[in-house]
């Protein structure tokens, strides 16, 4: 007999980890299943015999560790579990049903709280693993009050799979003993059982055996659950969130590098489908050899339908099992087919990948096996849907409870899991079956579907299906735009591939929900907040993306799509050209067709917002809607203009009466007439009402173009007639860019003349409309009138004589007062060009019957315009008239502030008026009527802004400054920004510009000119230059000698026009010299005036001024009635002096020492040192 003593027992190797997966045992029977939750709950009833130790227990180490949250706080965890034990001790003494039911209900929600943190942290230095553990074990405390024995028996196992330890250890010591029994019945054919010693051993402690008991049997508590229609369960309904509960947050319950979800008998794997109740707690196991990897996927994936199938037809009566089967995967032979295909693809992969040492051929297998993956995600969306589809015709208790387990699983997969693959099948699948029942909706927000799990998805594991939930879930506008998704919105619209699958039909593709979303961004808000949305999408890129989302035939994808480029136009005018370059035209017409009141208003604002850019490309863009079907679209139209809002009537309106002006013939008469009716008959209803204006600005322009960034052109078109002889007169006109490409534009004059001759076969009833018009309170209105009958005017001059007097009759009169000073010159321009066309031929005479004052106002036109010289010469010859001008002035501006110091420098910028300071301050002004704006403030000079000048060459302008520097501006974007800096050695008193040649006069009263390559050298390097005037590549100079100097640009050609004074004279530097049509204006102690080529023969003065006995010109301004004067022995007044007699007439008050002058459009404006701006016009 062998002794056995202990020191010389050798031990036993330690036992091989038990295998957790599952895969190789039986299934626990109900039978187990229902012994361990009797088990359970009799445990449970004896922990609570004495609760309150249990609770002191529970609570002790939050005592200790968190004193400060004894006070409920909703959004602590410390305190939610705290009182949500306090909560459930409470209702356990409580002896009131409805008051023992609240507490328990509270305590319920409040545990909630922490069984959602994150197993692996910690929160205020208390263990999130131990706040977990002690939630779930109260939550089953909690269902063992409420008498649900099998949801008791759930929460404790997800107690025990936190942390058994803690289970066994301190809450329920000596429940792994009371398990044993049922532990070795159920393990008794497992490998993983060691025996040593005559003892079992299941993974070496009882630690590790209630773990694995806790994986092992929670799934499949939950499937017998639900299949053996236990009484408790059938109040889950009513309790939907504690179930959804239990398994809320599986990635912080289960160890992470084991398995992917444990939480339920679903699992959703890229390489399994989501449904299986088995390999819910099976190794993700990488298959190295791809034959094995084939035949494994095809056996999972059958065996996953197979365990579905089972669940569907194990309660159907046997007459119904084989159509249950049938119905339910009519797709399984299919399905093998694509799984052999699947693995031959793989074979094929790995066989060209071995082969190819090329990178490029290594990219396009990457982007293969991507393209693959896909494919398998929707085969497992569709085998889902097709499976709740069937649970959905299905009766019987079973089925909802099928479909909420689907559901919660689904949820969880969403909210817990780290892999992007499965959150995205997961959010496939989800979106599919809510897309297909909208009903279920509620249901997924009532399970707990969190906004902020969506949004997480999207932004960091790059889960763009997330967005199409989102979507289904309808947010409100305020709820989206604080998740800041835009910037992964526009990520998902960029990233945008063409699927081919049918699933993309049943539900929004992730980039149009994304396009839905945007539209909510860009129109719900206040204009600051879509503006700043809009900023992130206008762009060539996104736009070229966005007009390729919505899907054939899908009208709200097309709706939002319209609405979204609708909102970038407006925004950034430079959008129009990427839309008319990008967008396919066919796809909005259809929305002209529909029955739906949106999809009409929202096409009829986008074709009228991408109509706006040159003539050519607009008559390009009518003609592409022509050709989708001209009849119809205008049959459309003309329904819309009788059937719609005002609004969309006049937008409507607009577009039938361009498309008709395609028509070759004029048979279509009655859409023009409707069209034509329904703009006339809003231009002559109440005033400033919203329809009138848009009428009006729609009749303004619709024989004339727009930019590219969508301003209206036609005024700048029409003012080009004139021919405005300098850059100076340009650039009182606001808004316009005379260089830009519009103005080239070759078909604008014969659009203009095809549509007017349209609207003039109307006849009296446009005039009269149009003369109303003029005759407005709105300002906007009465110009847009204006602009409308100088583009009709062009046409009426080839009308016969009937036409046009019939038409000068009706609007003459009113035309009249828009060419006095006080008005924009463009618009004064405008009536002399409506005067010039409406009088022409036999209507000449009718220009006898303007007034004196029409007269005297063409007459100070007549240095800007030829037309205002050629009426006044017919005016003279049929009634000669003594001019009388008036010489009372009214003063309409003042304008400005001390704090930037005195007034220095003045111009006229693209028609905003630009002032420099003491302080090197730019300042910008908006001049409308009587009122000035600031628009831009600058600083960008270090010393005084001592003078401006206009740089023809780069649409740009000059300021000089004491701080030796030249600074060219331009405007960008409505704003101005300094684009090139030229250094001086001197400071700068004056400058001008000829072609790339800037002049500029210095402190030491040199005259340099900087050249292209802003080289400077001296001009008239043996005088000294006080002043200079640049006129028609000519520069004059005033010297400090009393001479004048001039050089001719091109040919460097000097002459000497005025010699200086003698020695022996007083000497009068020239402070100002001015040239206003041929002559030359010089200002010292006197001011002389003579015809340039007089100077240059050496003549004497023709007029000679003396202001003041002993007072010097300091500034000086010629127009065409008056000189302008500020002197030094009165340097806060202006002298107003009449050209032709050379009589002082009056006196301006600057209300201080005037420090820079400037006339333009009639009008004399000047800056004091106060930094007041004053202006006046002559009445």
């Amino acid at each position: 007999m062998t002794s056995h003593h202990p020191t010389a027992q050798i031990p036993p190797p330690p036992p091989p980890p038990p295998d957790f997966s599952g895969e190789n045992q039986k299934p626990p029977d109900i039978q187990s299943v229902r012994t361990l939750v009797t088990i359970i709950n009799h445990h449970m009833q004896t922990i609570l015999e004495n609760q309150k130790a249990l609770t002191l227990k529970c609570t002790s180490k939050l005592k200790i560790k968190a004193q400060e949250f004894f006070e409920f706080s909703e959004h602590s965890a410390v305190s939610n579990l705290y009182w949500g034990i306090v909560n459930a001790d409470s209702a356990s003494q409580s002896k009131c049903p409805n008051q023992r039911s609240i507490k328990l209900d509270d305590s319920e929600k409040m545990l909630q709280v922490p069984a959602s943190l994150d197993e692996n942290g910690i929160t205020m230095g208390i263990p999130n693993s131990y706040l977990l553990c002690s939630s779930y074990f109260y939550l089953s405390v909690v269902e063992f009050l409420r008498g649900d024995t099998w949801q008791v028996a759930l929460h404790f196992l997800q107690a025990v799979s936190v942390s058994p330890g803690l289970v066994c250890g301190e809450f329920a010591p000596g429940i792994s003993r009371s398990l044993l029994p049922l532990l070795l019945v159920d393990i008794s054919g497992c490998d993983d059982v060691m025996t040593v010693g005559g003892d079992v051993m299941v993974g070496g402690d009882d630690v590790i055996m209630m773990r694995w008991m806790a994986r092992r049997y929670k799934p499949w508590l939950m499937y017998y659950r639900i299949m053996s229609g236990v009484g408790d369960f059938r109040d889950m309904g009513n309790r939907g969130t504690t179930t959804t509960n239990v398994f809320r947050r599986s990635k912080s319950l289960e160890p992470q590098n084991s398995y992917e979800h444990t939480s339920g008998f679903l699992r959703i794997d890229t390489n399994h489908n989501p449904l299986n109740s088995q390999e819910s707690i099976t190794n993700g196991v990488e298959d190295e050899q791809i034959a094995s990897y084939s035949k494994k996927t095809k056996t999972k994936v059958r065996s996953n339908i197979k365990c579905l199938k089972d669940i569907l037809t194990e309660s159907e009566p046997e007459s119904n099992a084989s159509s249950v089967e049938d119905d339910a995967f009519p797709d399984q032979s299919q399905h093998t087919i694509i799984q052999k295909t699947a693995t031959k693809k793989i074979r094929r992969k790995s066989s060209r990948i071995q082969k190819s040492s090329s990178c490029r051929t290594e990219l396009v297998h990457l982007q293969q096996q991507q393209n693959d993956d896909k494919e398998e995600e929707y085969r497992y969306t569709f085998e889902i849907t097709k499976i709740h589809e069937l649970l959905n015709s299905k009766s019987g208790p079973k089925y909802p409870l099928l479909k909420d387990v689907i559901l919660d699983q689904l949820l969880i997969a969403i909210s817990s899991s780290k892999e992007a693959k499965v959150i995205r099948t997961s959010m496939s699948i989800l979106s599919t079956i809510v897309t297909s029942n909208r009903s279920l909706l509620e249901d997924v927000k009532r399970k707990g579907l969190q906004l902020y799990d969506l949004a997480t998805a999207l932004k960091r594991n790059k889960v763009h299906e997330a967005v199409t939930l989102i979507y289904l879930i309808n947010p409100s506008p305020l709820e989206i735009k604080t998740l800041e998704l835009l910037p992964c919105l526009v990520e998902v619209v960029c990233s945008y591939y063409k699927m081919d699958l049918n699933l993309a039909s049943i539900m929004p593709t992730p980039p149009a929900a994304s396009l839905m979303i945007i539209e909510v961004l860009v129109t719900a808000f206040d204009c600051e907040t879509n503006n700043l949305h809009l900023s992130e999408i206008s762009s060539r890129r996104v736009i070229s993306r966005l007009v390729k989302i919505p899907r054939k035939d899908n009208l709200e994808e097309f709706i939002s799509l319209a609405a979204v480029l609708v909102e970038c136009m407006r925004f950034d005018g430079n959008c129009r050209r990427y839309i008319y370059e990008f967008s396919e035209v066919g796809n909005f017409v259809s929305l002209l067709w529909s029955n739906e009141k949106r999809a009409t208003n929202i096409a009829l604002e986008f074709f009228n917002e991408l109509s706006k850019m040159p003539r050519s490309s607009s008559i390009g863009l009518l003609e592409e809607i022509r050709k989708q079907g001209s009849v119809n679209n205008m049959c459309a139209l003309f329904l819309l203009t009788q059937n719609s809002e005002p609004e969309y009537r006049l937008l409507a309106a607009n577009l039938l009466l361009q498309l008709e002006v395609l028509e070759d013939t004029f048979a279509k008469c009655m859409y023009r007439e409707e069209a034509a009716n329904a703009l006339l008959e809003s231009l002559t209803c109440d005033e400033s009402s919203s329809t009138q204006a848009l009428s009006a600005f729609i009749l303004s322009n619709l024989g004339g173009t727009y930019s590219w960034t969508g301003e209206a052109y036609t005024t700048a078109w029409l003012v080009k007639k004139t021919v405005l002889p300098s850059a100076n007169h340009m650039n009182l006109i606001k808004n316009y860019d005379f260089l830009d490409q519009s103005m080239q534009d070759g078909g604008i004059d014969l659009w203009c003349s095809k549509i007017g001759q349209r609207m003039l076969q109307i006849g009296e009833p446009v005039f009269r409309a149009l003369e109303k018009g003029l005759n407005c309170k709105s300002k906007r209105v009465s110009r847009d009138c204006l602009i409308a009958i100088s583009w009709l005017g062009c046409e009426i001059v080839k009308s016969s004589d009937e036409v046009r007097n019939s038409a000068c009759e009706i609007v003459l009169c009113s035309i009249e007062q828009f060419v006095h000073p006080g008005f924009e010159l463009e618009e004064r321009l405008l009536a002399c060009l409506c005067i010039y066309n409406y009088t022409s031929g036999r209507g000449m005479k009718r220009i006898i019957s303007l007034s004196e004052g029409v007269r005297e106002s063409l007459r100070r036109l007549s240095n800007v315009t030829w037309m205002a010289e050629e009426l006044l010469k017919v005016a003279d010859y049929y009634q000669p008239n003594k001019w009388r001008i008036s010489c009372v002035h009214s003063q309409i501006l003042e304008a400005g502030s001390k704090c930037n110091g005195a007034v220095t420098a003045l111009i006229y910028y693209k028609g905003l008026l630009c002032s420099g300071y003491t302080d090197g301050s730019i300042k910008v002004w908006d001049i409308k009527g009587q009122r000035a704006t600031l628009v831009q403030e600058i600083k960008e000079h270090k010393k005084t802004v001592t003078c401006f000048a206009l740089y023809e060459h780069g649409n740009c302008f000059l300021s000089g400054s004491s701080d030796k520097t030249i600074k060219m501006w331009q405007m960008i974007q409505k704003n101005f920004e300094c684009i090139e800096v030229i250094t001086t050695k001197e400071s700068i008193r004056s400058i001008d510009s000829w072609g790339e040649s800037i002049f500029a006069t210095t402190q030491s009263n040199k005259l340099k000119v900087v050249d292209a390559s802003r080289k400077a050298k001296d001009v008239f390097k043996n005088k000294r230059v006080k002043c200079l005037n640049l006129t028609q590549g000519k520069v004059y100079a005033g010297c400090t000698d009393s001479s004048i100097q001039e050089l001719m640009i091109v040919n460097n050609r000097h002459q000497e026009m005025k010699p200086p004074s003698k020695s022996w004279m007083q000497n009068k530097p020239i402070n100002s010299v001015s040239v206003y049509k041929d002559w030359l204006y010089s200002a010292s102690l006197t001011v002389d005036g003579s015809k340039v080529k007089d100077w240059r023969r050496g003549n004497k003065p023709q007029i000679s001024i003396m202001p003041e006995r002993g007072a010097s010109v300091l500034a000086m301004e010629v127009v065409e009635d008056f000189i302008y004067l500020n002197c030094s022995t009165s340097s806060s007044s202006i002298q107003i002096w009449l050209r032709g007699t050379q009589q002082r007439v009056g006196r301006l008050s600057g209300g201080s020492k005037i420090t820079s002058m400037l006339t333009a459009n009639d009008m004399v404006l000047c800056g004091t040192e106060k930094g007041v701006i004053k202006g006046w016009i002559p009445l």
